[in-house]
């Protein structure tokens, strides 16, 4: 036997542990499938609530409409929630560039520099990383000109 043939041992063990590899893909493969199926639900059941709203007869009160909305969009932030994604960005906190994707300075008395005055678009984190900066308006110092985009 060569040097370079290999020992039943090792081939055997070689085997067992791209065995247990092959096992470990699979549980991985199902659990994502498992929570991907869980999100596609939320989804559907979001889409229902809108399905519902909109078979409802055009109403005059354009408050109780609103107040309809604001709980269908509620229902998948809650759900987006339980998935584990987080919204990034608020107002008044300093913007960082990791998170935050400054559209817009403004002068803002009172303020300080690169503090969040209005979130244009939500940004969103999902098990610690970032999907989506969130787009912000910051405030500058006075003599900064207003409307520069940087990031």
């Amino acid at each position: 036997m060569s040097t370079q043939d290999p020992s039943p041992e090792t081939t055997a063990t070689t085997a067992r542990l791209a065995y247990e590899n092959s096992l470990a893909l699979a549980a991985q493969d199902a659990a994502h499938r498992a929570l991907s199926e869980q999100l596609l639900l939320v989804l559907a059941d979001t889409l229902d609530s809108f399905d519902r709203l909109l078979a409802e007869e055009a109403t005059a009160d354009p408050a109780s409409y609103r107040r309809s909305l604001e709980l269908i969009a509620r229902q998948l932030e809650t759900a987006m929630t339980g998935q584990g994604v987080e919204p990034v960005g608020r107002v008044g906190e300093r913007a960082e560039p990791a998170t935050h994707h400054v559209a817009e300075v403004r002068t803002a008395p009172g303020a300080a520099d690169d503090e969040v005055l209005e979130i244009l678009q939500r940004g969103y984190r999902y098990r610690g990383q970032v999907l989506r900066a969130a787009r912000v308006i910051v405030a500058v110092p006075g003599d900064t000109e207003q409307g520069t985009e940087r990031s």
